[in-house]
């Protein structure tokens, strides 16, 4: 989801050099994303409604 990427490379920026820490993402994309996985089905199990999240629950 692009929202989830988008909060990932924030969560990746350095403000001292305001750049994006490329060595930071590669280390923790992995393990973001299973999270972010993890919720999904989480989510989806539960049945919660999220508006605009592109999250199917029907």
């Amino acid at each position: 989801q692009r929202d989830w990427y988008s909060s990932f490379l924030l969560y990746c920026y350095e403000p001292k050099t305001q750049n994006i820490d490329k060595d930071k993402c590669a280390k923790t994309f992995e393990a973001q994303y299973n999270k972010e996985k993890t919720l999904i089905t989480w989510i989806k199990a539960y049945k919660i409604k999220i508006l605009n999240s592109g999250i199917n629950v029907a």
